[in-house]
């Protein structure tokens, strides 16, 4: 059995960045709330379906960058 390197440990598999991560957020309230496309419902950020390909289209709901809302861009 070999042993192997700790800077190998993570090379299995090689993570690729999407190229965009949309969330939905809802316009209609005065706090922010984000859709959860498992549960059909509004809620906070930590709940949120991140979409990186297709985004439905929600009622009430605008599409915006999920990487601007946590301030990475």
């Amino acid at each position: 059995m070999s042993e192997k390197l700790f800077s190998e440990i993570g090379k299995g598999s090689e993570y690729i960045k999407p190229k965009h991560m949309w969330v939905i957020k809802a316009k209609n309230r005065s706090y922010n709330s984000y859709w959860n496309d498992s549960t059909k419902t509004w809620g906070g950020l930590l709940e949120a379906t991140v979409f990186t390909e297709e985004v439905p289209l929600i009622n009430d709901g605008e599409v915006v960058d999920y990487r601007e809302v946590i301030g990475l861009k």
